[in-house]
């Protein structure tokens, strides 16, 4: 072959190497443009690798919340702890009405013994002198603050009108002589009583001093009238 063919076919050799290498240029540039982040021809499982690895979240601390009650429950839950909270020791308006409550009772108790003492002192009193003053205004006086005296007795112990256990003696000296009787055991028992009992003996004696000295003041005017 001569020399002008070989250097024919060394330019075509150069041409086509070149035309190569454009379009191995141009297919790099797009895929450079389409993937600017990645390297072209890394291997998938090399970027996996180096891919930084996410820690797993820890488990939270915050507990699950509790169902909330309604209704009937809720409603005692907050009536305890109102209750809870308005403790008679704690409290000082609850402390003080508990307070006053005692001494109220205490001051009631001693109205009724002094009370007694004086149907006591009357019903002696009467005693002396109703074999020979019982039509006198004295009598009426001392009938009249013994039924007065006895009502407040019967009215501080809690009691009205009670049902009579025993007839009324007919016989005027018997009912007085029951009447001052009464009296005696009424003003002894509230003696021996404390502020705080209830007696069913002190409502049932004053309760019969009541009607004794109601009695002999029909009686006296009775017999006045004769």
């Amino acid at each position: 072959m001569t020399e002008t063919g070989m250097s024919r076919i060394g330019a075509k050799i150069r041409t086509l190497n070149q035309a190569r290498r454009g379009i191995v240029l141009m297919v790099l540039a797009l895929l450079l443009g389409r993937f600017p982040e990645k390297a072209i021809g890394e291997p998938t499982w090399r970027s996996r690798l180096t891919a930084p690895v996410q820690a797993p979240s820890p488990p939270s601390s915050q507990k699950p919340s509790a169902p909330t009650e309604t209704g009937p429950a809720r409603d005692r839950e907050k009536k305890a702890s109102d209750s809870s909270a308005r403790d008679p020791l704690t409290d000082p308006e609850r402390e003080l009405l508990d307070r006053a409550a005692i001494e109220y009772r205490k001051a009631e108790h001693r109205r009724a013994l002094e009370a007694s003492e004086q149907i006591l002192a009357r019903a002696r009193e009467l005693s002396q002198q109703w074999g020979k003053h019982r039509r006198s205004r004295r009598s009426e006086e001392l009938l009249r603050e013994i039924e007065r005296f006895a009502r407040r007795v019967r009215s501080i112990s809690g009691a009205s009108d009670l049902e009579a256990r025993e007839p009324l003696p007919e016989d005027p000296m018997q009912a007085l002589a029951r009447l001052r009787e009464s009296a005696e055991r009424l003003h002894k028992t509230l003696k021996a009583l404390t502020a705080y009992v209830i007696s069913i003996e002190v409502m049932e004696r004053s309760d019969e001093i009541i009607r004794l000295a109601r009695y002999l003041r029909e009686r006296a005017r009775a017999d006045h009238g004769t």
